[in-house]
């Protein structure tokens, strides 16, 4: 049975699997066009299949985040097919660091060019069409290990976690969130950044203690919340404000 549609589209990057497949399946059941980005087209094709199997309408799109030829194609895409954009969540990411070897500068390049160049290069590219929104939402997916205050506070706690291309990617991202918030105002684009949890993903692992569906909720809830009560610029778990 198909779900009504309630005439928002919803773009999320790294859609074809964990928590960016689970925020396209929750806001495929509140009535959004889901369109799930994916380097992998057949792992994209198979989470759209599975999501309108349920009788949501979903749909999916080739995207390696640091190519601007995908992204290029990704605007026209969004553009031809659907005139508009409504939602962007900048889910895909990456934590290469935690592979049991040492961190070094190439592994420090490649996750800021995935989690933070990316994302702002993304955001830029879909502006125009975010515009076309009367409620234009941009979720970036980030982390409580990108907290400097959180670090600051309990470092005893939290070490092992903190990777310096991983750490420093969430808390550029933070920043370019607030960055975003701010200049992206005028244009009616609301910005802010979600922390999921420990989530039992690929990039979580199954020690995670969080299932997939609530790491998605703090998303969701970001994007459905009344307009009155977005949270601009702010980064937020559910429903606390976390530091900086």
């Amino acid at each position: 049975m198909m779900v009504s549609n309630n005439g928002k589209v919803a773009l999320i990057t790294g859609g074809n699997k964990g928590l960016g497949k689970e925020i396209g399946r929750q806001l495929g059941a509140l009535g959004y066009t889901v369109v799930l980005a994916a380097r992998d087209v057949t792992a994209g094709a198979a989470a759209a299949a599975e999501l309108v199997a349920a009788g949501y309408d979903a749909h999916t799109v080739r995207l390696e985040v640091t190519q601007a030829d995908d992204i290029h194609h990704l605007v026209s895409y969004i553009e031809s097919t659907f005139g508009k954009l409504d939602v962007l969540v900048n889910n895909a990411g990456i934590a290469l660091e935690f592979d049991g070897n040492p961190t070094n500068a190439d592994k420090v390049r490649r996750t800021l060019e995935v989690n933070l160049i990316a994302p702002y290069a993304i955001t830029e590219a879909l502006v125009p069409l975010l515009a076309r929104s009367t409620d234009a939402r941009v979720i970036n997916q980030s982390s409580i290990l990108g907290s400097i205050s959180n670090a600051e506070a309990a470092w005893e706690q939290v070490a092992g976690f903190t990777a310096a291309g991983y750490s420093c990617s969430k808390a550029g991202l933070n920043m370019l969130t607030l960055i975003q918030s701010k200049t992206l105002s005028d244009q009616g684009i609301a910005v802010a950044a979600a922390h999921p949890g420990w989530v039992k993903t690929d990039l979580g692992s199954q020690a995670a203690p969080m299932e997939v569906d609530e790491g998605a909720s703090t998303v969701v809830t970001l994007l459905t919340i009344d307009r009155a009560q977005f949270p601009h610029g702010q980064l937020r778990h559910n429903d606390d404000r976390l530091p900086w």
